[in-house]
C-alpha cells in the first residue's frame, strides 16, 4: 500500500515517490500527468468535475522519487515520447492538442530518450491515415484540368 504523506502545501518541495501516468483515449490521444497519490488522481479524472467526459484507460508509466518540479520534467519527457510514438498529446480537459517538442529543453529530450513506451501505438480512423500524397495528386489533376479548359 502506498505511504501517505501529510505535508500540506509544502508537498511540492519534498522528494516523494511520484507516479507518472497516461490517460489513453480511443481517438489516439493521451494525457500525461503525475501524482503522489495516483488512485485519488484517477478518481478525480473520472469524476464529473474531472473534465474528461469520455472513457479512457489509466496506465502507470513510471514512478520517480522527486520534487514536483523534477517530476514535471519527467512528465514533459513522457509527453515527448508519446508524441514520437504517434499519440496526440492533450493538455488539460477537454482535450486541447499540444506539441510537446516546443517546450522540450535538452534535459527533457535526454530524459525522453530514457523513457520506454510500452503502450503501443494509437489506432487511427481511416480518415486519419490519409497522407500528403493524395493532395498532390488532386492538385496536379486540378491544374491539368484547368489547363485543358483554358486552352
Amino acid at each position: 500500500m502506498a505511504q501517505r504523506h501529510n505535508l500540506g502545501r509544502s508537498e511540492k518541495y519534498h522528494a516523494l515517490p511520484r507516479t507518472l501516468y497516461a490517460l489513453l483515449f480511443d481517438d489516439g490521444g493521451c494525457y500525461i500527468g503525475q501524482s503522489s497519490n495516483p488512485q485519488q488522481r484517477e478518481k478525480q479524472h473520472r469524476s464529473q468535475q474531472g473534465g474528461w467526459h469520455r472513457p479512457f484507460q489509466f496506465q502507470v508509466l513510471n514512478v520517480v522519487t522527486a520534487t514536483r518540479a523534477e517530476a514535471e520534467a519527467h512528465e514533459q519527457a513522457w509527453r515527448v515520447r508519446a508524441s514520437k510514438e504517434g499519440w496526440r498529446v492533450y493538455a488539460k480537459p477537454p482535450g486541447i492538442v499540444i506539441n510537446p517538442h516546443r517546450r522540450a529543453t535538452p534535459q527533457v529530450r535526454w530524459l525522453a530518450l530514457q523513457c520506454r513506451w510500452t503502450l503501443g501505438t494509437p489506432s487511427r480512423r481511416p480518415s486519419e491515415r490519409i497522407r500528403w500524397w493524395p493532395w498532390i495528386l488532386a492538385g496536379a489533376s486540378l491544374l491539368l484540368l484547368a489547363r485543358c479548359v483554358i486552352g
